[in-house]
């Protein structure tokens, strides 16, 4: 059969990049799974000028090559290529018959947000423009992870709204030329992994991520691998507690960042009955000038790799926790799908095999339920005199309440250690115990979460 997207002024076909590779398995494994979408929508409170909407969709898949990109396999393994042109549908949705537009928008979001992209031959992406009522409308974009991340995210919607805004007005877009390009990237880092900086990265993550590697004992990990249902806990830091946050801060010389994750890996030690935490932390991929404002796949994500003991106090676990991240972030080019290859883990489908939780504090909160398959992500954000995070959870791995422990176990490290920044973790188990306990409800057939540390032998209780 004629590949109808062979032609002969598209680019070559080169290999793909980092998470890029993980991402096309998972989807030849099943294409009916929608883990991988990136959904992002934008309300406007003002009548809208479709046209113009389609012209801005127009000029940013012309500007950035990743929104052009289209997959295939081939017997080298798979391979991609920037189509040279890709004209995007953007339909108007009409939604002012419908009895409530809003309760009909909710449903269609939901909807769109769960429908997988097929095939990957044409550039996994998706815009429409819902309209509520004369002065009100939504934008609604889906992109595959395969060729975006977060980052890019924002990039493609601050961009939009401002084409949108200046072609609605009868002029053109101002935006600065690009440095480099998507392909550019992905080409030049294929070719820095034979230089002698990647083989030192890649033995200083081998190191990092020597075997046995803990595993997170949280909730049901034996749940079925297709089992991701993802949902979400909101909760803020109240303002005094923030505050003795940034004051504290400020005396360790670490980053809320910083402050914020070792707290969360105290929390999960209380809870796992495990010394050895590794969290995730997502890093950008962006390390050169050149790449801000690029649209593409770029996010590499980190180990911070976290051993602790009864006997430390907070602010010991702090300023280890800042010391492994900068050592993770001066690695951080060494791609991780690569290091998965060469690791000594236990590899099970729907399991990533070195981490089972995430952590990122920034200006921003990803969508809420943004579907992921691990089984912990907290995401934060300052907001005003307080801090905003959201704690989403695979549900068919854990249950409500356990989701719960966690947020109240983390809250309670953040309350105490503000008070006191030299207490040992064995001293913090009674506070965390009581906060857990508040609200607490073992699930029918699961084990109390945290049950493990007083049942092994030999391991104390803090």
């Amino acid at each position: 059969m004629e590949d109808p997207y062979d032609f002969e002024d598209d680019g070559d076909w080169f290999e793909l990049w980092n998470g890029q590779r993980g991402m096309w398995l998972q989807h030849q494994l099943d294409e009916s799974r929608a883990d991988s979408n990136l959904p992002h929508w934008q309300h406007l409170y003002e009548a809208v000028d479709i046209v113009a909407v389609r012209r801005a969709a127009a000029f940013l898949m012309d500007r950035h090559q990743a929104l052009r990109l289209s997959f295939r396999d081939t017997p080298e393994g798979p391979r991609q290529r920037v189509l040279f042109d890709f004209d995007l549908d953007v339909p108007l949705v009409d939604l002012t018959g419908a009895a409530d537009p809003t309760a009909e928008l909710n449903r269609r979001v939901r909807a769109e947000a769960a429908t997988p992209f097929d095939e990957l031959a044409t550039p996994p992406v998706r815009l429409k423009v819902f309209k509520l009522a004369a002065d009100h409308h939504c934008l609604f974009v889906n992109v595959h992870h395969i060729i975006t991340d977060g980052t890019s995210m924002r990039i493609f919607i601050r961009e939009l709204l401002l084409c949108y805004r200046a072609f609605a007005a009868g002029g053109e877009p101002e935006l600065p030329p690009l440095a480099t390009t998507y392909d550019a990237f992905v080409r030049g880092r294929r070719q820095w992994l034979a230089s002698d900086q990647s083989k030192a990265m890649e033995v200083y993550w081998l190191d990092q991520l020597a075997a046995p590697l803990p595993r997170l004992r949280i909730g049901d990990y034996d749940a079925p691998a297709d089992a991701v249902v993802n949902e979400t806990l909101e909760f803020d830091v109240e303002a005094d507690t923030a505050a003795g946050l940034a004051a504290l801060g400020k005396k360790l010389r670490v980053t809320p960042h910083i402050l914020l994750l070792s707290a969360y890996a105290v929390a999960l030690r209380d809870i796992s009955a495990d010394d050895d935490i590794v969290v995730c932390v997502p890093f950008s991929g962006r390390d050169t000038k050149e790449l801000d404002g690029v649209f593409g796949s770029f996010v590499n994500p980190l180990s911070v790799r976290v051993r602790m003991s009864g006997a430390d106090p907070f602010e010991e676990v702090v300023r280890r926790t800042r010391a492994v991240s900068v050592a993770a972030y001066a690695h951080s080019r060494y791609p991780f799908t690569l290091l998965l290859d060469k690791l000594d883990v236990e590899s099970r489908p729907g399991r990533n095999p070195v981490f089972s939780t995430s952590f990122q504090f920034a200006d921003f909160l990803p969508p809420a339920r943004q579907t992921s398959q691990l089984d912990l992500c907290l995401f934060g954000r300052p907001d005003g005199d307080r801090l905003r995070l959201r704690l989403n959870y695979n549900s068919r791995r854990l249950a409500k309440s356990e989701a719960e422990e966690v947020r109240s176990a983390f809250l309670a490290v953040l309350r105490t250690v503000v008070e006191d920044v030299t207490v040992s973790l064995a001293a913090l188990a009674e506070p965390l115990a009581r906060a857990r306990r508040a609200t607490r409800t073992v699930p029918a057939g699961r084990r109390r979460l945290g049950a493990l540390r007083a049942s092994r032998p030999g391991t104390p209780n803090a």
